[in-house]
């Protein structure tokens, strides 16, 4: 997942890409083992896209700095310094907001990677027994018995 935040180019700090950890958790009754996945809370804003942010309060600049500078967006002649221009931006997403955030899917492109290298069928019964799994823990906690 890491290298495909590198290839959409969507890394600025890092921190998203340095947050992604795996855990493999043993399932009960021996039924395998099961992987989770965790990130921070926007990697899922990048995966599906987002709805816009509303007008109102000015977002921090450091990060709209660092994306000037990522994306090597040539400064204006009316700004001194990348900085002001970041400024500026903050300023007009304070004013105006930002109708929607675009889509970089990065963890469907992963799974698709990997069922490119590893074969669909391995995935589709590892899918299949999550599922399961889950439908279980969903019954289990309403208080059905499932045998």
């Amino acid at each position: 997942m890491q290298n495909q935040l590198f290839e959409n180019k969507s890394v600025n700090t890092g921190d998203l890409a340095r947050s992604i950890t795996r855990t493999v958790v043993p399932l009960p009754n021996n039924q395998g083992e099961q992987l989770q996945v965790s990130l921070l809370w926007y990697g899922e804003l990048l995966e599906d896209g987002g709805p816009g942010r509303r007008a109102g309060r000015m977002p921090p600049i450091r990060p709209i700095e660092g994306w000037i500078k990522r994306k090597k967006i040539p400064v204006p002649a009316a700004f001194k310094s990348p900085k002001s221009f970041a400024f500026a931006i903050a300023k007009s997403i304070e004013k105006k907001g930002v109708k929607k955030y675009s889509k970089k899917p990065f963890i469907m492109e992963s799974i698709d990677n990997a069922a490119a290298n590893f074969g669909t069928a391995e995935i589709t019964k590892a899918l299949e027994k999550d599922i399961i799994i889950n439908i279980n823990d969903a019954a289990k906690s309403a208080g059905g018995i499932v045998t």
